[in-house]
């Protein structure tokens, strides 16, 4: 059994998972749940949408995450909530570490970047960027002083220093890795039009780029790469979006969150359609390697905490935010 637990709003992300033929059994739970649970099933418990967690929610669901993993046989839990990296966090580390070249920085420390353009982000959310390239330190300066005087919490700003190159003229691609609990799976690319992929266009490539895809994706190329990126996170399962800059992986962020909307490829390409479809298996296949068979159920966490979020509604306010 897998559980998955993460806010409401993001269940529709395994909806579809159990279509697979691969698919182990599973369930999906909320914070709210796990905060107000008597009993806790026998699975491997996986944390996602913790970036989205405020620093309180992070320590309950954190103490939660140490008793279950304290229990013995037919107890996993996956994604620290306490010590898993946000995006800020996450970059700093990652060009500290040699892996990225390009740094970040926040809004509240009088950022001085060292290389422009930049761009501005919120770290708490995953929301498109909220300027353009940046090109000098007094174009940020400007930008930040108008989103601080729009409401933005400086401390919530993180300030990315651009790192792209185009696949060929005007053609951005991302390159994603999933990473379970030691083992990698690189999943198909997307393309857009921009240089700050996000959803990707439906074969705006031609056949020869996803033929020139195929090998890298099926050798699962960049696999210590990713292993490191994800010690360096301190995440145990989720996906690290990156782009290649002068042929080295650069990481730009890593979601916490398990993605099953699709089990085919939308692509007329029929290599497009083979890779996505080696992705899928390889990926629902290491996730069902991760799956506990066991019946027994243990108590919840005894702790005043956890007490006082169950009973005081007015504390257990997630469901709310999201």
């Amino acid at each position: 059994m897998i559980i998955f637990i993460g806010p409401n709003r993001q269940r529709s992300n395994v909806k579809r998972l159990g279509e697979h033929p691969k698919a182990p059994p599973y369930k999906y739970r909320t914070y709210t749940w796990l905060y107000r649970t008597f009993r806790l099933p026998a699975a491997t418990y996986i944390f996602t949408g913790i970036d989205r967690l405020d620093f309180n929610e992070r320590r309950l669901a954190g103490k939660i995450y140490r008793h279950i993993n304290a229990a013995g046989a037919g107890f996993r839990a996956l994604n620290d909530p306490a010590h898993a990296k946000g995006r800020y966090a996450l970059l700093r580390g990652l060009h500290d570490a040699g892996i990225n070249r390009f740094n970040a920085y926040l809004g509240s420390n009088n950022p001085k970047p060292t290389n422009f353009p930049v761009f501005v982000r919120r770290n708490s959310l995953s929301t498109q960027p909220l300027t353009e390239l940046l090109q000098t330190q007094t174009e940020l300066d400007d930008a930040l002083q108008t989103l601080a005087a729009h409401g933005e919490p400086l401390d919530d700003l993180v300030i990315i220093e651009y790192c792209a190159e185009p696949i060929q003229a005007g053609i951005f691609r991302k390159y994603s890795s999933y990473y379970l609990a030691g083992k990698t799976v690189l999943s198909w690319s997307i393309f857009e039009k921009n240089w700050m992929v996000k959803n990707g266009e439906i074969d705006i490539v031609d056949e020869n780029v996803y033929a020139q895809e195929w090998p890298t994706v099926e050798q699962n190329s960049f696999s210590d790469v990713i292993g490191n990126v994800f010690k360096v996170a301190n995440i145990e399962y989720g996906r690290a979006d990156f782009g290649l800059v002068d042929g080295r992986p650069q990481i730009y962020e890593i979601n916490f969150n398990p993605h099953f909307r699709t089990m085919s490829s939308s692509s007329k390409s029929p290599t497009r359609q083979k890779t996505v479809a080696l992705v899928l298996d390889r990926h629902v296949s290491n996730l069902a390697d991760l799956s506990l068979k066991t019946s027994r159920a243990i108590n919840n966490i005894a702790d005043p905490d956890i007490t006082a979020h169950r009973w005081r509604f007015w504390r257990n306010y997630a469901p709310q935010r999201y």
